[in-house]
């Protein structure tokens, strides 16, 4: 697991004022708390946050937090909890930093990564990820960056499931094995409805059944009775 380290200073204003003018400034508010220690308000440069969080380990990066920044203070060993972003710049505006210790399991999400191309789109299949990553529960130190997920032997109607993924030495899967991963279906065909019968419609000029023809005298009553036959 990466681990890399990042200095912060404990701010003791709060309130949305002073997180704007944090901001402006080019430096994100957050918050440590931990179990057994007070929660503390405190401030980390942003690009520096930034870089943090782009490691191969993302979210699940250990955080050497120094807070201060005259390098005597002993570093507390932390983690991402939470981290609120800007909606439009996607930039961090909040994070939550949680204490750890190394020597104690915690529970936490590791993404899964797909690999391979699966033989069902070469029958018109469609591949559909469920989960994106798992629960699992270990020490800080043996969190893995990904799991792996080979789905080049799936066909249609076959899936993978989170007890299929491998698990390191250490590592205890939370997530309920049978949850499905990964899965291949059939595609979905649309039924077109089938366009009605027309309507027999008269055409001009020509009479529909049953119609006398153009110009014939209608039948009366009385021209319809078959005259009696003299004998």
């Amino acid at each position: 697991m990466e681990r890399v380290g990042l200095k912060g200073q404990v701010r003791d204003g709060t309130g949305k004022s002073v997180a704007r003018s944090l901001r402006r400034g080019g430096v994100v508010p957050a918050i440590l708390y931990g179990r057994g220690r007070t929660p503390q308000t405190i401030a980390v440069d942003g690009r520096a946050l930034t870089a943090v969080l782009q490691t191969h380990a993302g979210l699940n990066v250990l955080i050497d937090l120094e807070l201060g920044g005259d390098g005597r203070g002993e570093p507390t060993t932390v983690m991402v909890k939470e981290i609120q972003r800007d909606i439009f710049r996607h930039q961090p505006i909040h994070v939550d930093f949680h204490a750890i210790s190394l020597t104690e399991r915690l529970e936490t999400h590791v993404p899964i990564i797909l690999r391979g191309t699966a033989k069902g789109i070469a029958e018109g299949g469609v591949v559909e990820q469920h989960l994106r990553d798992v629960l699992v529960e270990c020490l800080p130190t043996q969190i893995p960056e990904q799991f792996e997920l080979d789905v080049s032997e799936l066909v249609i109607g076959r899936s993978l499931h989170a007890s299929d993924l491998v698990m390191p030495e250490g590592v205890t899967l939370v997530t309920p094995p049978e949850e499905v991963v990964v899965a291949v279906v059939a595609p979905k065909v649309v039924e077109e409805a089938a366009p009605a019968a027309a309507e027999a419609v008269p055409v001009e000029g020509v009479p529909a059944e049953g119609a006398p023809a153009e110009g014939a005298p209608e039948a009366t009553p009385a021209a319809a009775e078959k005259t009696p036959e003299k004998k």
